[in-house]
This record gives C-alpha cells, sequence and structure tokens, in this order.
C-alpha cells in the first residue's frame, strides 16, 4: 500500500469542526497503541496502515497520515489546511505472533469502525488486550512444540522412534530457549544452540544404530525455529510496497536460518572431522510414495498446524481450520511432486497459493484475519530437511550439490511467500480512494487492499466527500 499526502481541503459547510489540540492527541494515542500491538503481534506492515487509517478517520481524525517504517510506526495529523501538523512516533523492538491479540484487536478496530465503541471504551479495551494474560499456559505450550517436531517427522515417512527424539529436541530447544531469553541471550545464539542440539542429537541416534532415519531428527527440530512469519511479512510488505519494512523483516530471516545453517553446520565438520559417521540423507527412502502415503502424511501434516496453532495462542476452532490449511496445502504438495512430477520449488508455490486463497477466502467469510492460516499453512512446506542435505554435502566436501541444495531451500522459500500473496492478491481486488484537494493535489491509496479493510463481506465504505 502506498499513501501520498497532500494538502487538504477545508472542512464543507455543516461539518463538525475538526479535532485539535489534546482531543486530537488523545486520538492520535490511541491509535498508535493499536498500531503498535498489531506490529508487535505480527501483523504485516499494510494491515496495520489500513486499519490505524480507518481508526483515525471513525474517531473523527479525517487529514491523518499513517505509515510503518521497519520498527517505527508514524501518524501524523493536520486540523486544516494552514493548521501545524501533530506528528507522534512509536517504536516497536520485536515482533512474536500473537493470534489470539490480533484477533482482539481486529474486533476493537471494528466496532470502532461501526461507531459502537468509543475513544473511552478503545482505550480500556485497548489495556485489557495488553495485559492480557495468554490462553495457553508455557509447559502446555512447550508440550505442543514437541508435539509439532514429532509429528514433522511422520510427516517426512519417519517411525515412531524418530517422532520420540524430535519431539525431545523441540522441547528442550523451547525450555532452553526461554531461560535464554530472560538472560537477555539474542535470538541469533538461541537459533545456533537449537539448530546443534538436533544435529548432535541426530549424530548420537545414528552413530548408536537407534535409527536409519536420524536426519529427520534435524528437520523436526529445527522446524520450530524457521522464521516463518518474518518471512511471509517481509514477502508481503515488499509487495505492498513497504521496502524499508520488508528488508528489516529480510535480514531477520537471514539471519534467523544463517545461526541455523552455523549449528548444523558445525556439529556435522566437528562429527566428520572426528572420524564419526554422521547421518546420511536417503530421500528415496524417506516418504512413501503413491496415494498409500497420504494417509500418514496428511493428519500429520494437520497436526503440525494444530500444534503450531497451539503455541500461538489460537482458539480451538481456528487451531482447527489452521490444520485443514496445512493438511490441503500438503495434500497439493504431495500429489504434484509424487504424482505429476513437479520440482519442488513450483510444487510450493502452487501448495503455497491454495493455502492463500483458502486462508484469505475464510478470513473474509467469518470476518476475521488470515494471519493464522498461512502462516500456519506453510509450516508443512518449510524446507528444514533440504537444508540439511545441503549441509551434509558442504561437510563432505561437495561443494556444488550442497549450494545447490541451500538454493533449492531459498527457492522453496521464496514460492511459498510469492504463493501466499498470489493466493491474496486473486481474491482481494485493487482499491483506490481518492479524495480531490483544493490545490490539485491527492490523497491516493492503493494496493491490494480487501473490500471492508478488516476482512469480510459487504459493501465498501464510501468516504465522505
Amino acid at each position: 500500500m502506498t499513501l501520498v499526502d497532500g494538502p487538504k481541503a477545508a472542512e464543507p459547510a455543516g461539518e463538525p469542526p475538526a479535532p485539535a489540540g489534546e482531543e486530537a492527541s488523545e486520538t492520535m494515542l490511541i491509535v498508535l497503541r493499536m498500531g503498535e500491538l498489531l506490529l508487535r503481534s505480527g501483523a504485516p506492515a499494510a494491515d496495520v496502515v489500513v486499519t490505524m487509517t480507518e481508526v483515525t478517520e471513525s474517531l473523527g481524525l479525517r487529514n491523518c497520515a499513517a505509515d510503518v517504517t521497519s520498527g517505527s510506526i508514524v501518524l501524523s495529523y493536520r486540523s486544516g489546511p494552514r493548521a501545524v501538523p501533530l506528528t507522534e512516533i512509536r517504536v516497536v523492538r520485536a515482533a512474536v505472533l500473537g493470534y489470539a491479540r490480533i484477533e482482539a484487536l481486529h474486533r476493537l478496530a471494528e466496532r470502532i469502525r461501526c461507531g459502537h465503541t468509543g475513544k473511552a471504551e478503545a482505550s480500556a479495551r485497548l489495556d485489557e488486550i495488553e495485559a492480557a494474560r495468554p490462553a495457553h499456559p508455557a509447559w502446555q505450550v512447550t508440550l505442543s512444540w514437541a508435539c509439532l517436531g514429532g509429528f514433522f517427522t511422520v510427516m517426512l515417512g519417519g517411525g515412531p522412534e524418530v517422532f520420540l527424539a524430535a519431539a525431545g529436541v523441540t522441547a528442550f530447544i523451547d525450555r532452553a530457549g526461554r531461560r535464554l531469553s530472560r538472560r537477555g541471550v539474542p535470538a541469533f545464539h538461541q537459533a545456533v544452540l537449537g539448530g546443534a542440539v538436533a544435529t548432535a542429537v541426530a549424530t548420537g541416534l545414528f552413530v548408536s544404530g537407534g535409527t536409519t532415519q536420524a536426519p529427520l531428527v534435524v528437520a523436526g527440530g529445527i522446524a520450530m525455529l524457521l522464521p516463518g512469519l518474518s518471512f511471509v511479512g517481509a514477502v508481503q510488505d515488499a509487495i505492498a510496497g513497504y521496502l524499508v519494512t520488508a528488508a528489516a523483516r529480510a535480514m531477520e530471516t537471514a539471519v534467523v536460518v544463517a545461526a541455523i545453517v552455523a549449528g548444523v553446520g558445525t556439529v556435522l565438520y566437528a562429527a566428520v572431522r572426528s572420524g564419526l559417521r554422521v547421518p546420511q540423507v536417503q530421500p528415496d527412502g524417506l516418504t512413501p510414495h503413491g496415494w498409500a502415503g497420504l494417509a500418514v502424511e496428511v493428519p500429520a501434516a494437520l497436526m503440525v498446524c494444530v500444534c503450531f496453532a497451539f503455541c500461538v495462542q489460537a482458539t480451538r476452532w481456528n487451531m482447527l481450520t489452521a490444520g485443514l490449511a496445512g493438511a490441503v496445502g500438503w495434500t497439493v504438495y504431495l500429489v504434484l511432486t509424487q504424482e505429476c512430477g513437479f520440482p519442488p520449488p513450483l510444487a510450493t508455490a502452487v501448495a503455497a497459493v491454495v493455502v492463500g486463497l483458502g486462508g484469505h477466502a475464510f478470513a473474509r467469510r467469518t470476518h476475521g484475519t488470515a494471519l493464522l492460516h498461512t502462516v500456519a499453512g506453510i509450516v508443512p512446506l518449510a524446507p528444514g530437511y533440504t537444508i540439511y542435505q545441503g549441509l551434509l554435502q558442504l561437510s563432505h566436501g561437495q561443494a556444488g550439490p550442497g549450494f545447490l541444495a541451500i538454493g533449492q531451500a531459498a527457492a522453496v522459500g521464496l514460492a511459498i511467500g510469492g504463493g501466499l500473496t498470489l493466493g491474496q492478491a486473486i481474491l482481494d481486488r485493487p482499491a483506490r480512494a481518492v479524495g480531490e484537494q483544493a490545490d490539485g493535489a491527492e490523497t491516493v491509496i492503493t494496493g491490494p487492499v480487501r473490500r471492508r479493510v478488516l476482512g469480510g463481506r459487504g459493501r465498501e465504505r464510501r468516504r465522505p466527500r
């Protein structure tokens, strides 16, 4: 979305006077808090700007311009053509996907837009949303992460011993990450530790003869570390025109992936140099081919997405719908790769388009947000196993095949982001709102916005001329 702001015309005759001074500042602070909570919960920059713009207009501030740049939110208001603009800035340090908070904020914004909630009630509701405790306690979230890692291996054809190993590794990574976070350890070092622990456990199992599918332990262990939220947000922001924010999120994604690569690669290199046998990649012996494999892999993909939705504090109903999104996406991927012979990046792109279409169609139907269904639905498509394959080949000195596998993993990631955005663009027709100005300048809002900004059906609400 692009905002081009110009001087505003005077208020038409009969319109109430534009708010100014403390009244305008109070409204701006409410909107800024809403935008900050949305961005901090993982909402894309375009959705944050659109929501803030609609809420400010609904609360009486019609000459506002909102923008999100990397970790900062800017809101500017001018009460008249010759008035001094009032500008407020908020800085957002980190984003952690909290679906329950995003849903609550969207419902609040919808009530404000419909005129059912005033400023005082909105401010009190924001206090409640910010202070709300997570719906699921930490130990349940850890258990859910463990199940996610285990079911991820089943989805790739793993057996019971691999399920238990991946579940134990994922639970350890989650608990260790929580403790390190409390001590102020950066996420980069946590990702290094997670990749190293998963690879060390897999190597130990392989050396001891515990399983021949040890590489799946690495794939399941690092599934929770892959920054799907940051990557999807970066692609969406880039396509929507927020290039600075997209670059920041892309760099965050690259740093976390580099940390995982460093952890996995360090352990593999140390094992090879020590003369130990490391888990070998056997793509043809991991996943059951043909329609028989769907009976095991598709339910496993569904459970992976359900566990992810539980970890991000989704409701029971949304957990089920997120699981269905992941199951459909994984089914499409398996059919295209195993029955139609599609290469993995192309099959992933098509599956991501299907997930994006279904997620946004469901969000429009239920007047909600598609963020959970799109992010959860792509978890089964994450290229964790391909990353391990490339690093293993690099540790054996096979630079060509190793970099080719790493490049394929990058291509899969780009296919996921591009496919999701294409699915949204197919459903959301471009909107254009133009307000005539006194001197011919225009305020233009363009981009793939929903008919109703918060999702849902119904007529577009026209701005007053």
